[in-house]
């Protein structure tokens, strides 16, 4: 046969074979995707009526949250279809879904980590859409407080925080939270980061009026209670913080007056008498005190005869104390005057929870020397402190290593049941009721 004829068959059985292989492999692609999308394995077994019978798609993408998504952004997995949610299935989107309503999905999910990730992608691309994202979280955390939802909303502020920490009004909303829950010393700290990161005159003015109001509605519920020591403690850790002013000061002195150590009150009276904002009525409060303006000398002792003392270990300038339950089971905790609940690591509660009857109450966000930290707090029904037995004791527990066998800190939750005093001298903590 002429060779002519060969090389013209041989092309055309080439171009007959190419339109056979595209058109079987476009027919095998198309029903691999439709298979997929549909949730139906492609050539799996049919039903009696002939149709296939659906199967969790075998390469639909099991992520739990965005944490594992690889290199796609939010907004990619938004535009292009596919959205994580805690299902372990993944969820199809419609590609015109707006921002705000995927941010509700996330909150209603509690996909909190997810949430913050839309608000960052979303920064990136459209900042009017970010900062109404921005609102509908600050919403869900003010609802998160109002519901007294104290787990969800630690954990979605401290998400929140650990990408946006100077966000003055996220970080009221913290100081709120913590006032409801009656951690007013925490309180006082979230305060002190938030006037940290006041830059602007308009959240300086923000902050320190929030603070006043914050600072004079527990003056006003202490007085009302006659709790004159955890009024004095507060206005103490106000000073410590770096917080005080020279009304605070007129206040925390009023407060001693109250509480019967006129000594103490009267020198702060005099230290505030050439203060231009309080001065005169420093004057007219002394000027009450007729015969009692020589600064009567007070024994500080004798208010202490009868009190119960513990004996405490001193470290450097700190003070350490045991604390235990019924069975003996002691930890080691430093006296922590600022810090408003008693917080133990790990090792430490399972010491003093060894029976197991401690009930997990919530989370909460606390400041600690390595920023904000989110712990789990339990309510324990026993504990001992010297010779007092304290009931239904709230105790947080924090992942932090111990030291010299120290377990945790003694907080004001504790503290502040009693009258206590440290002498110094004979390394003991005073207690009474």
């Amino acid at each position: 046969m002429d060779s002519r004829y060969i090389i013209a068959l041989t092309f055309l059985l080439g171009l007959a074979g190419g339109w056979f292989g595209n058109t079987w492999f476009q027919a095998q692609h198309t029903n691999t995707y439709s298979g997929f999308a549909a949730g139906v394995e492609v050539n799996q077994p049919n039903d009696s009526s002939g149709n296939p019978v659906p199967k969790e798609p075998s390469h639909a993408w099991p992520f739990e949250s965005f944490q594992s998504i690889p290199e796609k952004t939010v907004s990619q997995y938004r535009r292009g279809d596919i959205a994580a949610t805690e299902s372990k299935s993944a969820q199809f989107y419609s590609a015109d879904i707006s921002a705000s309503d995927f941010l509700d999905d996330l909150l209603t999910g509690r996909q909190y980590f997810s949430a913050i990730t839309l608000l960052q992608d979303e920064t990136q691309t459209n900042e009017q859409n970010a900062a109404r994202l921005r609102l509908r979280l600050l919403k869900e955390l003010g609802n998160l407080i109002e519901a007294r939802n104290n787990s969800d909303f630690s954990d979605l502020v401290e998400n929140y925080l650990s990408v946006y920490y100077d966000d003055i009004d996220v970080l009221l909303l913290l100081a709120e939270f913590n006032r409801v829950n009656g951690s007013y010393l925490e309180v006082v700290n979230v305060f002190l980061l938030a006037k940290t990161y006041a830059y602007s005159d308009s959240d300086q003015e923000k902050v320190v009026s929030s603070f006043n109001s914050f600072v004079l509605g527990v003056d006003s519920s202490y007085s009302n209670q006659r709790n004159w020591a955890s009024l004095i403690n507060l206005y103490a850790h106000i000073d410590t913080a770096g917080l005080m002013t020279s009304t605070y000061q007129y206040r925390q002195a009023l407060a001693y007056l109250r509480s019967g150590d006129k000594a103490f009150a009267i020198e702060q009276f005099n230290q505030l008498l050439t203060d231009s904002v309080i001065g005169e009525s420093a004057a007219n409060t002394l000027s009450s005190l007729v015969g009692e303006t020589e600064s009567p000398t007070v024994v500080y002792n004798s208010s202490w005869e009868g009190a119960d003392s513990i004996a405490l270990q001193k470290l450097g300038n700190q003070y350490a104390v045991n604390l235990g339950n019924a069975r003996r089971d002691n930890v080691k905790l430093l006296i922590d005057t600022g810090a408003s609940m008693t917080a133990v690591s790990r090792e430490s509660f399972d010491t003093i929870n060894a029976g197991g009857d401690a009930v997990e109450q919530d989370r909460r966000v606390f400041r600690t020397a390595n920023g904000l930290v989110q712990a789990t707090v339990y309510s324990v029904p026993e504990l001992i402190l010297g010779p007092h037995r304290l009931e239904n004791t709230q105790i947080a527990v924090i992942d932090f290593g111990t030291h010299r066998g120290i377990g945790g800190l003694l907080g004001m939750n504790i503290l502040g049941q009693f009258r206590f005093q440290i002498d110094q001298e004979k390394s003991q903590l005073l207690l009474s009721k």
